[in-house]
């Protein structure tokens, strides 16, 4: 009965996750641009979309509740665990260890030198913020490659696991 309830949630919040960002790309790219003299883009001869920022604003909610989620989750699995088999105990303590060296990583490759932005008198053009912006975008590419090499791999994993 708890699993039927935990999958219905799962796939509601997937479907109204999915609607958001489906319609929040498609304000993006097809409601217009931003008044030329409230732009920034316009100083180096672009157009700036309408909703780039509720798009960007919902891009670091997801990617936060992800964040969030793996470590609740990992937390939870490595105290449920603990309770009933140590050795999977350490697996899921890894697996936040490996996500925690992640973003270390990371970070520290980032680059924070403060950018040339023309017309742009904002905070958030300092070294500390430039390297946790850096360490939040390698932080994607890397879980998202991941994901898609699971993706493939995974149905290869299943046969050979199949045939013994």
């Amino acid at each position: 009965m708890a699993v039927t309830k935990i999958s219905k949630i799962s796939r509601w919040t997937l479907y109204a996750m999915s609607v958001v960002t489906v319609v929040l790309i498609g304000l993006f790219f097809l409601a217009g641009n931003v008044q030329p003299e409230q732009q920034y883009a316009e100083l180096v001869g672009l157009t700036e979309p309408t909703f780039t920022d509720a798009l960007l604003y919902w891009v670091y909610i997801l990617l936060g509740l992800t964040v969030l989620a793996v470590f609740i989750f990992s937390i939870y699995g490595f105290i449920n665990n603990f309770m009933h088999n140590r050795k999977k105990a350490i697996n899921s303590l890894v697996t936040l260890l490996i996500f925690a060296v992640l973003l270390i990583i990371a970070y520290s490759i980032g680059d924070g030198e403060p950018l040339n932005i023309l017309g742009y008198e904002g905070p958030d053009n300092v070294k500390g913020m430039l390297k946790l912006t850096d360490m939040w975008l390698y932080t994607i590419y890397i879980l998202m490659a991941l994901t898609i090499l699971a993706m493939l791999i995974s149905p290869l994993i299943n046969r050979i696991g199949k045939r013994k």
